[in-house]
C-alpha cells in the first residue's frame, strides 16, 4: 500500500511540475530516412496512385525529443508511363507526401525520378535486319524496390503534442 502511494505521489508532482500546454517543435527542414514499404514500378502504376511509407531511423529534434523509427506516411506517383513499342523506356517519378506522428502530419518535401534503359541499339540493328520486327522491340520499364531508402525533409514548422505517441506496432 505504502508503494502505491509513494508512486501516486511522484506521479502527480510529474503533473504538477511538468509546463502546461508544452509542445515539441518539428522544424523546417528537420531531415527524414524515409523508406518505401511497397514496390512501386511504371507497368502498374499511374498518376496519383499512394503508397506507403516509414520513418527508417530514429530522429532527434533540437529540444532533445527522439522520435522512433517506424511511423507511418504516405507517398504518391507523380508520373508513371510503361515502356513502348520503337524501344520507348518507362518513367516514374513519386513524391512522399507526409508522415504521421498521432493525429500529426509532418508534410515532407522529397521526390524520385527515374527512367528505364532505351533499346534504341536494338532498333536500329532490327531495323536494318529484320524491319516488320522493329515495331514490338520494347523499352524497359523501370520500378522502385519495396525497401529503398530516401531522405526527405519537413516541409513546414510543425507543433506535436508534448507526449510524443510511440510510432504504430506492425504485424
Amino acid at each position: 500500500m505504502k508503494i502505491k502511494a509513494v508512486a501516486a505521489g511522484a506521479f502527480a508532482s510529474l503533473l504538477t511540475f511538468a509546463p502546461a500546454g508544452a509542445q515539441v517543435k518539428v522544424p523546417e527542414g528537420t531531415e527524414f530516412s524515409i523508406r518505401l514499404e511497397e514496390a512501386v514500378s511504371s507497368s502498374s502504376a499511374s498518376e496519383g496512385d499512394r503508397f506507403t511509407i516509414s520513418l527508417d531511423d530514429d530522429v532527434k529534434l533540437q529540444d532533445g525529443t527522439v522520435l522512433r523509427a517506424g511511423y507511418r506516411g504516405v507517398g504518391e506517383v507523380v508520373e508513371a508511363r510503361d515502356n513502348g513499342m520503337l524501344g520507348k523506356r518507362g518513367k516514374l517519378n513519386v513524391r512522399l507526401v507526409h508522415l504521421k506522428i498521432g493525429e500529426e502530419r509532418i508534410r515532407l518535401r522529397a521526390n524520385k525520378g527515374a527512367e528505364g534503359d532505351d533499346r534504341v541499339g536494338a532498333q536500329v540493328v532490327t531495323v536494318l535486319l529484320f524491319w516488320p520486327a522493329a515495331p514490338f522491340i520494347k523499352g524497359k520499364d523501370v520500378s522502385i524496390k519495396k525497401g529503398t531508402i530516401m531522405t526527405a525533409y519537413a516541409d513546414q514548422d510543425v507543433i506535436l503534442p508534448e507526449l510524443v505517441p510511440p510510432p504504430p506496432q506492425v504485424d
